[in-house]
């Protein structure tokens, strides 16, 4: 029986340790730790997407030589019990991302059919899709703390936390920059199964582990301070 059905959602120019951060914490919780664990990475279309832009006819950047190869769409993805959502370039993009969005906001109330998924996990400026759909209204949360300003003013119904590693509120996980997500989900991890399971699974990456939500230097190193929610 499947312990945990996971949703990647991939749009263009993401960030690649956002999502692969994550991804090899549960890699090692289903190969090493014999976990029950399904993967189901979600784009607009089956069409590989690129981490890098890719202008038609020109050499692509580096980034926009790799493909990463989805299984679903938005329109067919399944039940989810936690759904991932990396940050990168491509996340600053409201308009394009308005499907992405919509997407975010059924998962996270139910559609078709489907439960609301048990867990939203955010990566960096993952965050702002988060707040763009509505999910982190009247939520605390965290981000990457270099584009801590544009973020937070996308974001005027959320209690920004500066000096946090991760946050939890509810079921919404939200991480701080890149490496960020993988304390976060080392977290997650502790919280599902247990603190024993997560400190092997870290123990296996070599990964120096964050163990507490506000161990982050970031937000002193940028200057970064709680912003409030606006209020009436």
């Amino acid at each position: 029986m499947t312990e945990l059905t996971v949703g990647l959602l991939l749009f263009p120019t993401f960030e690649v340790l956002d999502m692969a951060g994550p991804i090899e914490v549960l890699n090692v919780l289903s190969i090493y730790m014999g976990k029950s664990l399904q993967l189901h990475v979600i784009a607009a279309t089956l069409d590989p997407v690129s981490p890098g832009p890719i202008e038609p006819g020109t050499s692509s950047s580096f980034a926009g030589q790799q493909l990463y190869m989805p299984t679903n769409t938005l329109d067919n993805a399944p039940a989810l019990d936690l759904l991932i959502v990396p940050g990168g370039p491509g996340s600053g993009n409201k308009e394009a991302l308005r499907p992405f969005l919509d997407f975010i906001q059924n998962v996270c109330k139910g559609y078709k059919g489907h439960p609301p998924a048990g867990y939203l996990f955010s990566v960096c400026s993952g965050s702002l899709l988060l707040a763009w759909a509505g999910v982190l209204d009247g939520k605390r949360a965290t981000t990457n703390k270099s584009f801590w300003d544009f973020i937070t003013s996308n974001g005027p119904k959320t209690h920004w936390v500066a000096k946090a590693r991760w946050v939890t509120s509810g079921n919404v996980w939200t991480t701080s920059g890149v490496t960020a997500g993988i304390d976060g989900m080392l977290a997650l991890v502790s919280s599902i199964w247990s603190e024993d399971t997560a400190e092997k699974v870290g123990a296996t990456i070599e990964h120096n582990r964050a163990k507490a939500s506000d161990d982050d230097p970031w937000a002193t190193h940028y200057g970064c301070q709680d912003v409030l929610p606006v209020t009436g």
